[in-house]
């Protein structure tokens, strides 16, 4: 798996990829999310969930192709471990083998805490940096919201990931919670209640990342529009620390496109945030930004 980090536009280290935890130090409602979205049966079978594979093999013959999968979680470690990803019969045996053996060598515990440290969540592996990563928390205090966000991403990460498609990363959130309540791990009121929230909060540190992201490689438009997506969500989540966070962030931004009058009214927006908060340091540097703005005879 791929290690990588990521830095501020100061060059502080924000984040990097590399941290396995144990299965007891994550969260009960991301272990239960994952199984019933990946693998039901995963506690039942011995590696190989026969009558998915007697069901995909069937649509795979009848399409012509092998679109359809039919893989456990043991199958999708032993492939995250060994085995790369194109779609042949020959990968798929040795994934059947592979799997096999490791259902020999190693409890189902232990096959499930090695899957959730390397799966692939977005471009994020494993489960604690994911949930560093896209909610700024340890996996083992993940919320049913949070839990059921990430456990949608491993089928299709690319798609899947909040980062880079929002309203399928949702959509895809849906049918995981409806998956919970088919499998009896949640009642169809927790699923009411997740959707009926609609906090967006933990969406926004993914867009604060992403502009800070954006900042580091010079693209302040693009930064811009992150900052601007963090402060709707974390105004959606009613976080006055991180909307005034992001205000002033945004402000810094537009002073970087000389617009000083934009940057002025962010940081009365980002000033307004910060005083419901209890971070004097926060409110002294903003209080200072709007000093150094308005000695310019600028409003």
């Amino acid at each position: 798996n791929q290690s990588y980090y990521l830095y501020d536009n100061g060059d502080n280290l924000i984040f990097n990829n590399y941290s396995w935890v144990k299965l007891e130090d994550i969260s009960d409602n991301l272990i239960n999310a994952t199984l019933a979205t990946e693998d039901k049966n995963f506690y039942k079978h011995f590696g190989l969930d026969y009558f998915r594979i007697i069901k995909a093999i069937y649509n795979n013959i009848k399409d012509g192709n092998l679109s359809e999968g039919a893989s456990t979680i043991t199958q999708q470690y032993a492939r995250n471990l060994y085995l790369g990803y194109e779609k042949t019969w020959k990968r798929k045996i040795e994934e059947i083998i592979l799997a096999l053996e490791l259902e020999v060598h190693y409890s189902k515990d232990e096959i499930l805490e090695g899957y959730l440290n390397t799966i692939n969540y977005g471009g994020v592996y494993g489960i604690e940096n994911a949930s560093l990563y896209y909610f700024n928390k340890s996996a083992s205090l993940l919320s049913l919201e949070e839990a059921s966000m990430l456990a949608g991403i491993p089928q299709s990460p690319s798609n899947n990931s909040p980062l880079y498609n929002e309203e399928r990363a949702l959509n895809r959130q849906k049918i995981v919670l409806s998956l919970m309540v088919k499998n009896k791990y949640i009642s169809n009121e927790d699923m009411n209640n997740v959707l009926n929230t609609n906090d967006y909060n933990l969406l926004g540190y993914v867009n604060s990342n992403t502009a800070k992201a954006h900042t580091k490689f010079e693209e302040p438009e693009k930064a811009l529009k992150s900052y601007s997506s963090a402060v709707k969500n974390y105004t959606q989540g009613e976080s006055p620390l991180k909307t005034a966070q992001n205000y002033a962030a945004a402000a810094d931004i537009m002073v970087e496109f000389n617009n000083i009058d934009k940057a002025h009214t962010l940081l009365l927006k980002a000033q307004k945030y910060a005083r419901k908060t209890d971070n004097v340091n926060l409110m002294h540097q903003i209080n200072t930004k709007i000093s150094q703005l308005e000695a310019l005879d600028v409003k």
